[in-house]
């Protein structure tokens, strides 16, 4: 662990060389094992029967507890040396449960927040800005040149059924490397009870969706359609724009704040025998919604619209332990966003876009056997192809051509183990190959065309040691770059200006740490603990241009380090958890005024603990999340304080029937994530839920 813990001081070079010997042997000893001579398996009777009996085994167990020791086994697969967390949407009791609300209880997960319920939201993982996080849904990117930040508010929130949380490292078969991680949503899974659910609450807030899941043979099938809005006329204090006078405070409404959103998803299975799976998925999204402004200078009428298609496509196929399995993807996504400003309230001049942006990609991975396991490899390559058609960003301007970026990507990656898997050794390395041909008119008219390519090169290492008494020590280095894309370039949707000379970013991170679990009679309990440290060139960030917009710039240098830790102890019914980040995230550049200045946004501590209870039909829940001292621009004038949000819920089933009350920021805290964009403050929630067919009746298990 030592040495991996130093990793960030070897020289370059020298780690590259590492990698590469890890790889090779690797892949050696592979080759060792399948060429003639080598120990031969068991004969196919020995083989067969375990195997035949190990699915009815399986099936015996309780359905939640199936599902939850699989999630965490992919996971854990993709990344086996990774600090990765399993969060489970619908397991908390509460009435109206967002996509941020389920982050924030990771580890070194911070969600940064427009306006609370449906405002452009982002998020933040040990301190990387959100442009270093990369999201997948069911491991299709949802991060693109398009959208290099994913607005969380524009995900299907009610068709989630968990998320998958990377912290720092991040599976190379994803996609290409983000320094910050990754996060993957998963969706409800095929065969899935049908349920409906209905919920509403504070500031005119509805939610509504419906889910259905049938099989037969070897057929499966999943439908899910929900719809989700709010008017957000929240009460917030108005500083008038001089936050350093509260002479002038006063409480106002928010206006133009409502939004409406709308999701469905459709997928087909089919899996004719053991170790073949094809499946087919398709999933749209749009949503309506105003654009505010600031706090203080209210816009009350400017629209926005979003949309999204999707679909995807995979083969799996493994036919037997000792033969290669390979799996086959492939994508397809259009996405269209249309702004509305006829009055100019936002400060740009009238505006009136549509813009759309298109995105296909494919990729095939191969790996090793599943009966080889002390050697285990896996090498693929991908294609992807990325286009937008940006509107201008003056109305009456001549639409620029279309832009696009073409991406051609390999990796290869490799794990030994040793004694008995009490050891692991991971090994990894991407290459992607971009070739930009970007198009704009930027402000004034102003023609603009770039012809780039360049080549990010994502090398990792990783280790993994269990210990007795099921203790576990971890470490990982990796090092990541990321090129600038098209909103950060070409600016857009009014509050965004444009940097077509941005360069792309890079950076180096490591981290080391343990975990343990343990179960003695009724009491259950895990803890798991990380320091991580990063540094990064060429940092893309933004910064105020104006009173109303921001500006993509590069900072030199900044660095990263912090400390995060989590734990959950159990009792019979009874289970208290809780998550702490520790960070200091610093601009490290001599020659910059904001040099040792810490990075906006990014709270010194943040600490999140949650109880929760169940009797019978009972479900009680309570939880708490502290940010510590923040600060909202680059000097760190704007200071803001330690703020705490309280939250707790009750809910009550009846056979196939809940019923949940939730209570939000019980402390009606008012605060800002981004200055001058207020937060909601109190609200209550109440939702009802539905489940029936075979398993609605079956009720949860408090272990699980």
């Amino acid at each position: 662990m030592r040495l991996l813990a130093e990793a960030g001081r070897f020289d370059s070079s020298a780690k590259d060389a590492v990698i590469d010997l890890l790889i090779s042997t690797c892949l050696s000893a592979a080759l060792a094992v399948s060429a003639p001579g080598a120990a031969s398996p068991p004969p196919a009777d020995s083989a067969s029967a375990p195997t035949s009996q190990a699915p009815r085994t399986v099936r015996t167990l309780p359905p939640v507890e199936v599902r939850r020791d699989r999630a965490l086994l992919d996971a854990r697969r993709r990344a086996p040396t990774a600090s990765v967390t399993d969060l489970r949407a619908g397991e908390s009791a509460r009435a109206l449960e967002s996509v941020s609300e389920l982050l924030q209880s990771s580890a070194s997960a911070r969600v940064v927040s427009y306006g609370g319920l449906g405002a452009f939201s982002t998020l933040s993982l040990r301190g990387a800005p959100p442009g270093q996080v990369s999201v997948y849904l069911d491991g299709v990117p949802l991060t693109s040149a398009a959208h290099g930040v994913v607005n969380l508010s524009d995900l299907p929130a009610s068709a989630i059924d968990r998320i998958e949380v990377y912290r720092g490292f991040a599976p190379l078969g994803f996609g290409a490397a983000a320094p910050g991680g990754a996060v993957n949503l998963v969706t409800a899974e095929d065969g899935a009870p049908r349920t409906v659910r209905v919920a509403a609450g504070s500031f005119g807030t509805y939610e509504a969706r419906g889910t259905a899941g049938a099989k037969r043979g070897a057929w499966s099938a999943l439908a899910h359609a929900g719809a989700q809005g709010s008017e957000g006329d929240f009460d917030f204090v108005d500083d008038n724009g001089t936050p350093f006078n509260a002479g002038d405070d006063e409480v106002t409404r928010r206006l133009n704040n409502r939004f409406d959103a709308a999701n469905a998803l459709a997928r087909v299975a089919w899996a004719p025998r053991e170790g073949v799976r094809v499946s087919a998925r398709g999933e749209g999204f749009r949503k309506a919604q105003g654009v505010p402004g600031l706090g203080a200078i209210q816009a009350p009428h400017p629209r926005l619209a979003f949309s999204r298609a999707l679909g995807a496509f995979d083969a799996a196929v493994a036919l037997d332990d000792r033969l290669p399995g390979a799996t086959l993807r492939a994508h397809a996504q259009r996405e269209r966003t249309r702004f509305t400003d006829t009055a100019s309230e936002l400060g740009l001049g009238r505006q009136e876009t549509d813009a759309r942006f298109a995105d296909r990609g494919a990729g095939l991975d191969v790996a090793t056997p599943a009966a080889w396991r002390r050697v285990t490899a896996v090498a693929g390559f991908a294609l992807r192809r990325e286009t937008a058609e940006p509107a201008a960003p003056t109305y009456g301007q001549a639409l620029p051509p279309q832009t696009r970026r073409e991406t051609r990507a390999a990796h290869v990656g490799a794990q030994l183990h040793f004694a008995d898997d009490a050891v692991t050794l991971h090994a990894a390395r991407r290459w992607d190959r971009q070739a930009d041909h970007l198009r704009a008119t930027i402000v004034g008219g102003l023609p603009y065309a770039l012809d780039a390519t360049r080549v990010l090169n994502a090398p990792q290492l990783g280790l993994r040691v269990r210990l007795p008494r099921q203790l576990e020590l971890r470490g990982n280095w990796t090092r990541t770059g990321r090129a600038p894309e098209f909103l950060e370039l070409f600016g857009d949707q009014a509050v965004v200006q444009a940097n077509p000379k941005l360069l792309p970013e890079s950076g180096e991170s490591w981290d080391a740490g343990a975990a343990w679990r343990g179960r003695r009679g009724v009491w259950s309990a895990t803890a798991e603990y990380a320091h991580f440290e990063s540094r990064t060139r060429d940092l893309i960030t933004w910064v105020s241009a104006s009173q109303r917009t921001v500006r993509a710039t590069n900072i030199a240098r900044a660095r990263t380090s912090g400390d995060e830790a989590s734990a959950r102890l159990a009792w019979r019914a009874v289970s208290v958890s809780a998550a702490f980040t520790w960070l200091d995230a610093r601009q490290d550049d001599r020659a910059s005024l904001y040099y040792g200045r810490r990075l906006p946004q990014r709270p010194e501590y943040q600490r999140y603990a949650r109880l929760d209870a169940r009797r019978g039909g009972w479900h009680a829940a309570a939880d708490v999340l502290v940010l510590g001292e923040d600060y909202l621009d680059p000097i760190n004038f704007r200071r803001v304080p330690e703020r705490t949000l309280v939250g707790a819920s009750l809910s009550r089933a009846w056979g196939p029937l809940r019923l949940t009350l939730e209570g939000k920021n019980l402390s009606d805290s008012r605060a800002q994530d981004v200055g001058g964009y207020p937060l909601p403050g109190r609200s209550a929630f109440a939702s009802c839920e539905w489940r029936f067919g075979r398993s609605g009746t079956t009720s949860r298990n408090p272990r699980s």
